[in-house]
């Protein structure tokens, strides 16, 4: 059975509290606090490292991930049900009276588990939680986070009766917990975290963690390795997904990931067949790239749809991952350009030898990439 490649991406827990009858959160009532996290169970009953691998594949326990990959909705929410205890010692949260003050640690229960039915195989499953802790009436703010092995989290803070620019929205890297959360009053990141935040994000979707987007600009690089056309290639391209991302993110556009991912990896195989058929740039090559670039663009649109974007500034960091996006693009292009970029000068040379061979291996992964897709889905 062919592996199921899985892009680990960083798991969502939002953040509201609920109040005592009677009690409005203001007067010493007590309250709870409601955590929803959307994550991939299968990563931590495998026991696998989030922290350490960017892919499924990558770790010692694929198999047992792929083994509960194919698990039915109901086994799968059982087994993590019976191993709560465990993960719930991975759990840190916080209360206290102060912002700066101390903080108590908070006892976390498991009210429900939700697993993702009947998926795309070949597809991360989201399985969803709500678990809990009760506060004190004098608690004015909480933290939370988890243990490093679990991998980055999203944490969002959920009020429907505060304006979304006062709430906390943050990146938190594996092992990392949040500033103090104010139950009442404003706890909103600054734009500048913000911003560096979702930019890390993009960046980190293509470097490490997106193989298939590396493939397709390298497959644009090798084509001409020389900065003219590849400016070209690279600007036409990034012009396609930006439309793309846009538009999703703004709900404009909706297509299943299960019909975005194996056309991704059918970009790549095309592109790497017209490596080897020609090496000039015409307008035909370049409607082709910018359709493809039009696939990846939803691509990014899927990944950030499953983390979400902070409430409080939407454009700002819708843009800024873009901009991650970007940075991660540069970071493929440039290190092959300067490795390959003189050998280009010859011609026929830099063909035969780097980029005939070079689209031949792209190619080939594509390839796997595709019947993966096609199979799993």
């Amino acid at each position: 059975m062919l592996a199921l490649a899985h892009e680990i991406r960083p798991a969502v827990a939002d953040l509201s509290l609920s109040h005592a009858a009677g009690g409005d959160g203001e007067t010493g009532a007590s309250s709870r606090l409601h955590i929803n996290i959307d994550l991939n169970v299968e990563l931590f009953l495998a026991g696998l490292d989030a922290s350490q691998v960017s892919d499924t594949d990558e770790a010692p326990q694929g198999a047992k991930y792929d083994a509960l990959r194919h698990l039915p909705a109901a086994e799968l929410a059982a087994e993590f049900t019976a191993r709560w205890p465990e993960f719930k010692q991975s759990l840190s949260g916080l209360a206290g009276y102060a912002a700066d003050g101390d903080f108590r640690p908070l006892d976390f229960q498991l009210q429900t588990i939700t697993v993702e039915d009947n998926p795309a195989i070949s597809l991360p499953r989201s399985s969803k939680l709500v678990i809990s802790a009760m506060l004190d009436p004098a608690d004015k703010s909480v933290r939370f986070g988890w243990a490093a092995n679990l991998g980055p989290l999203v944490v969002r803070q959920q009020d429907p009766k505060k304006a979304p620019e006062t709430l906390y929205t943050g990146y938190l890297e594996p092992g990392a917990i949040t500033a103090p959360i104010l139950t009442s009053g404003t706890t909103a990141q600054p734009a500048l975290t913000v911003a560096l935040d979702y930019i890390k994000i993009g960046f980190v979707h293509i470097v490490p963690k997106g193989l298939d987007h590396i493939l397709f600009v390298l497959g644009l690089f090798f084509y001409a390795a020389r900065w003219r056309p590849l400016l070209g290639q690279v600007t036409l391209f990034t012009l396609a997904h930006t439309t793309t991302l846009m538009l999703a993110s703004t709900g404009y556009i909706t297509v299943s990931p299960e019909i975005i991912e194996p056309l991704i990896a059918a970009s790549i195989i095309y592109i790497a067949f017209e490596n080897l058929r020609s090496n000039r740039l015409g307008g035909g090559r370049l409607a082709v790239i910018f359709g493809f670039g039009l696939l990846h663009g939803l691509g990014f649109a899927s990944v950030l749809g499953d983390i979400g974007l902070a409430h409080s500034r939407f454009i700002l960091s819708l843009i800024s991952f873009n901009i991650g996006v970007e940075l991660g693009q540069l970071a493929v292009v440039l290190p092959a350009f300067l490795l390959f970029g003189v050998a280009a000068g010859n011609a026929l040379w830099y063909r035969r030898l780097i980029a005939v061979p070079a689209s031949y291996i792209i190619g080939a992964i594509g390839l796997l990439m595709l019947v993966t897709r096609v199979i799993g889905g």
